[in-house]
């Protein structure tokens, strides 16, 4: 229905809506009749099947009760002719003579073995004659089959066999048989079907078919699937479905040349089921007859619609071609009157009104308000100038940067044009222009008006919206500022001092706050009172409650800003660090202060503090710890230096004093010579004590080698002896060694660290045992599943002091002694600590017993890879005759060192050179043509040159005569590092300070 200018109605017409409800209408009235139709004929089809189902179930109750009834019968002769002891022909007649009418009655026969088969009447026939085989019907378990008459091959035979078993084994079978086509004839009494109905009785098992009592042969199912078959395979699956033992109903085409409806269900016996089969045309009869019914109806409701159609076009067009020529007689008119209309209405809102020709750009001006604004837009313009140039003259309007791509999209002929469309006829634009020295909003409002000669204007209204605008920007900004500072928060709400109502502002989605039941409630005291019995910890309920309270909110906050209760909450079962957070904030309506209450989670944040803090007094008790320890240990330094210096002072003393007394007496040769002998012992008291030293800072810094090489056994223990021996008769100690358990004498081993470990255990035992006592020493030798090793066993006994039970808690520690004997024994307590990691490096392990004035054992248990022995009849003696003669360089920068070893060589028959760094021996050697020495003896730290770099130069020489001349390093680096540093200079063997005669001979020996 269209509206004139002055609001009277025209005439109704016909509309387009009109159409499309007819057109709806149409559609769903389809839908509905098609929905209806579907169900009718499907209420129509299950009646169709019911049928086929009563028949099915009639078919099959006339099969079981059949069975059923001669089952009985069958048992009850098998009951009869049970557990009997002879079951001949001979011996079954009398009984079978008493049964004998009953038998003829009910047809009943019994099958013997050998194939004899007794009938009804009493004749003895073979059973071959009906194909019948004792050895396949005697099952322990009744059962049904199928047969052929064999006189009527075109006749079926049902049997039904019943064991007759003795003691619980089968030794006759009692049967009975029926016609098949019996069943189908009652089936086919039914005049509604005109003999059109067919009844296939399956055995599951096999397959077997049974149709009808013509039928030629027991055929099998699976023989009709290839011939019977439609290309969608659905007979295929109508016969797996039936030998599954399902039920079923199914219509097929094509199938035998037209379409047939089926109907399937399994029987009660023996695993058969039972097809009723008609054809679709004649068991589907009354489908067809609904389908035509409702086909006719769907005709005449079709033919309805379509004479509406045809009625409702006429009436459309007749009506709208009076309008269209009525509505061009006043298009004019009503054009100029909506215009008229329009400017009075827009020029209470604009400041002013462009009246635009968007072919030309040419324009009017209508003011409306006599501003300054006003007056400084249209100093710009030019009426004589297109309104698409100035609009584009960016110089010109002073049009912000940000907004220059929007002007010149809007002002342009192409898009005044298109307001001229159909599509669009209206635009609103904001844009920012440059007036009196600031920015200033204003909105134009474009509207494009087309009259009834198809020409047409568009009209622009200028409108100050700088206010607005300013406004809207300082809204979002405060908006945002306070929607980015809620999203650290899950819930926060406004409260109204005075009322304590409270407005959710925010709540966080997915948590704890996100609660439907929050917003219904209003009082923020009862949403507290809520939070703090559902959620807060039991132990800061109370708490929370007394520092949420309002007299508490409004006393911290009048003296502070912003006010923070702590707190746990309990959400899921976990425990987390919360904080409630109070900040005065605005005005509420009512002129009061509002207060803007936030809740956060500082789970993260303070669970790091508290990690924080504990590492903190982690750490200050690692501090403390450490305090001590490193009290303990500068306790432990004052003592081992203490003792070190007690230790080395007392044989130092002794060789200072006795050197005094041998001077003093020169001419009395047998008191300088004891006091050589004392000065000798002295040193090599002090040579042990520095020996533990380096040991034990070896032992400390892993830096403790072995140097295993093939060695006597025996040769050991006696060298050890021999060591001991003087140290026994001084103290007047018995001695007994046990050698007679080593059967393999030559072992593997580090023969200088097992000398040195038998004899710190050794000098223990005499150290600590009185005058007068016993000391023994026993090694036995046990042979190993490992081939070519072998265990060996020492055990170090004696019968002094002994140990207390505290002490053998830390018997390996270093630097420890027994209090009770440290003042009365000398000794560091370094030789069980530096013996315990010697024999646990060699793979070894020490076990010590021990009972405080009783004795002490030692036992120490070793295995040692064996080598296999050779007899070597060269003699091994060295003579010294062999060093006469040879050139010795010795390059040493000590002068006293220099002195003695120049001594010691050319004692044994050595030409010795000495000089006093390297730098002297390479200039030396380097002007040598040929070897000028047979070895040099080479100190490490020298002044200007040390023994490495001399020996790297010597190396380099080119005259190879020289650069191979051998180097022993001679120096008091004595640690291992030291020894494989001077074989990377390119030494060839390193002897450690002070040097053992024996030791240099038996080295020298090896390059002479």
């Amino acid at each position: 229905m269209l509206k004139n200018i002055d609001g009277t109605h025209n005439d109704k017409v016909m509309h387009k809506d009109h159409l499309v409800f007819a057109v709806i209408l149409f559609v769903v009235t389809a839908f509905v009749f098609l929905f209806i139709c579907q169900k009718v004929l499907k209420i129509v089809e299950d009646g169709c099947f019911n049928r086929l189902r009563e028949y099915a179930e009639v078919a099959s109750n006339e099969f079981i009760m059949n069975n059923l009834h001669y089952g009985g019968a069958l048992q009850f002769v098998a009951d009869a002719l049970g557990d009997r002891g002879d079951y001949s022909v001979d011996s079954l007649q009398p009984k079978l003579g008493e049964m004998q009418p009953f038998l003829r009655d009910q047809k009943i026969s019994i099958l013997l073995p050998g194939d004899t088969v007794i009938l009804p009447d009493g004749v003895v026939t073979s059973s071959s004659k009906m194909k019948l085989s004792f050895e396949q019907e005697a099952t322990p378990n009744p059962h049904v089959t199928v047969r052929l008459e064999s006189d009527k091959q075109e006749e079926k035979l049902l049997y039904h066999f019943v064991p007759i078993k003795s003691h619980g084994h089968t030794v006759a079978v009692a049967y009975w048989n029926f016609s098949l086509g019996l069943i189908h004839q009652y089936l086919r009494k039914d005049k509604r079907y005109d003999r059109k109905m067919y009844v296939y009785v399956i055995n599951r098992d096999d397959g077997r078919l049974i149709a009808d009592t013509k039928h030629d042969s027991l055929k099998s199912v699976h023989d009709y699937k290839n011939e019977m078959d439609n290309e969608k395979g659905l007979f295929s699956a109508l016969v797996d479905s039936v030998l599954a033992g399902a039920s079923g109903e199914a219509c097929f085409e094509n199938y035998w040349e037209e379409s047939n409806c089926f109907y399937y269900k399994p029987l009660a016996v023996n695993h058969w089921s039972i097809v009723i089969s008609s054809p679709e045309k004649v068991a589907m009869s009354a489908i067809h007859k609904v389908r035509f019914i409702l086909l006719c109806f769907g005709i005449v409701v079709l033919v309805f619609f379509a004479a509406y159609f045809v009625l409702l076009r006429r009436v459309a067009i007749r009506s709208i071609v009076n309008e269209t020529e009525r509505m061009k007689q006043d298009e004019v008119g009503k054009v100029r009157y909506m215009q008229m209309k329009l400017l009075g209405l827009l020029s209470k809102n604009f400041i002013h009104i462009y009246y635009v020709n968007p072919e030309s750009g040419s324009y009017v001006v209508y003011p409306s308000a006599m501003n300054d604004l006003y007056k400084e837009i249209l100093s710009r313009f030019d009426c004589n100038v297109s309104l698409y140039d100035i609009m584009n003259n960016d110089e010109l309007t002073k049009i912000h940067k940000d907004d220059l791509e929007l002007c010149h999209s809007v002002f342009n002929k192409d898009a005044f044009l298109e307001m001229m469309g159909p599509n669009e006829s209206r635009k609103v634009v904001d844009m920012r222009w440059f007036i009196n020295g600031n920015w200033v909003w204003l909105r134009h409002t474009l509207i494009g008006l087309a009259d009834g000669k198809g020409d047409g204007y568009v009209l622009i209204g200028v409108e100050d919206v700088n206010d607005e605008k300013v406004a809207i920007e300082a809204e979002r900004e405060r908006l945002s500022v306070i929607k980015g500072l809620s999203e650290d928060f899950t819930l926060v709400s406004f409260i109204n001092p005075s009322t304590r109502e409270d407005h959710l502002y925010y709540v966080k989605k997915n948590n704890w706050a996100d609660n439907p039941n929050w917003k219904k409630v209003g009082n923020f005291e009862d949403r507290l009172k809520l939070i703090a019995n559902t959620l807060v910890h039991p132990d800061d309920r109370k708490m929370f409650m007394e520092m949420t309270s309002s007299e508490v909110v409004s006393e911290k906050l009048a003296a502070k800003g912003a006010y923070y209760v702590n707190y746990r909450m309990i959400i899921n079962g976990v425990v987390e660090y919360w904080q409630l957070k109070f900040v005065m904030a605005g005005k509420a309506p009512d002129a009061q202060n509002q207060i803007v209450a936030g809740f956060i989670s500082v789970d993260e944040s303070t669970r790091l503090q508290l990690e924080q803090k504990e590492q903190l007094e982690t750490q200050a008790e690692a501090l403390k710890q450490a305090l001590s320890a490193a009290q303990a240990a500068n306790s432990a330094k004052k003592e081992f230096l203490n003792s070190i210096s007690h230790e080395i002072r007392t044989p130092l003393n002794a060789v200072i004093g006795l050197t005094s007394i041998a001077s003093a007496h020169l001419g009395d040769s047998e008191r300088v010579k004891d006091c050589l002998v004392k000065i000798d012992q002295s040193s090599d008291r002090l040579l042990s004590i520095i020996n533990d030293i380096l040991d034990m800072s070896r032992i400390e810094s892993g830096k403790f080698d072995l140097k295993e090489a093939p060695m006597h056994l025996f040769e050991v223990v006696h060298e050890v002896e021999r060591d001991i021996r003087n140290d026994l008769q001084a103290k007047d100690l018995k001695f007994e060694l046990d050698c007679v358990g080593i059967n393999d004498d030559e072992v593997v081993c580090d023969k200088e660290r097992l000398r040195q470990v038998l004899l710190k255990v050794l000098s223990n035992a005499i150290k600590f045992t009185k005058e007068g006592g016993s000391v023994s020493m026993s090694v036995k030798e046990t042979p190993l599943t490992k081939s070519s090793y072998a265990a060996y066993e020492f055990r170090i006994k004696d019968n002094g002091i002994g140990m207390s039970e505290e002490f053998l808690k830390t018997v390996y520690e270093p630097f420890t002694r027994e209090s009770a004997v440290s003042r009365d024994v000398r000794g560091m307590g370094l030789g069980l600590a530096i013996t315990k990691n010697s024999v646990e490096m060699m793979g070894g392990q020490i076990e010590i017993a021990s009972r405080l004035n009783v004795g002490t054992e030692v036992t120490m248990t070793f295995e040692f890879k064996l080598v296999q022995s050779k007899k070597n009849d060269e003699s091994n003696d060295t003579a010294n005759s062999g060093f006469a003669g040879k050139r010795i360089l010795l390059v040493e920068d000590n002068i006293l060192n220099r002195e003695i070893t120049m001594e010691i060589l050319q004692d044994n028959g050595f030409i010795v050179t000495a000089v006093e760094d390297g730098d002297i021996a390479v200039k030396m050697l380097a002007k040598a043509k040929s070897r000028p020495f047979d070895v040099v003896l080479m100190d490490v730290r020298m002044p200007v040159m040390d023994g490495y770099e001399a020996t790297k130069r010597i190396r380099a020489f080119e005259n190879k005569d020289v650069a191979e001349i051998p180097i022993i390093a001679m120096t008091a680096n004595a640690f291992d590092e030291d020894r494989k540093a001077s074989f990377e200079a390119g030494m060839n063997e390193h002897i450690a300070k002070p040097v053992s005669i024996e030791k240099l001979k038996d080295v020298l020996a090896m390059f002479l």
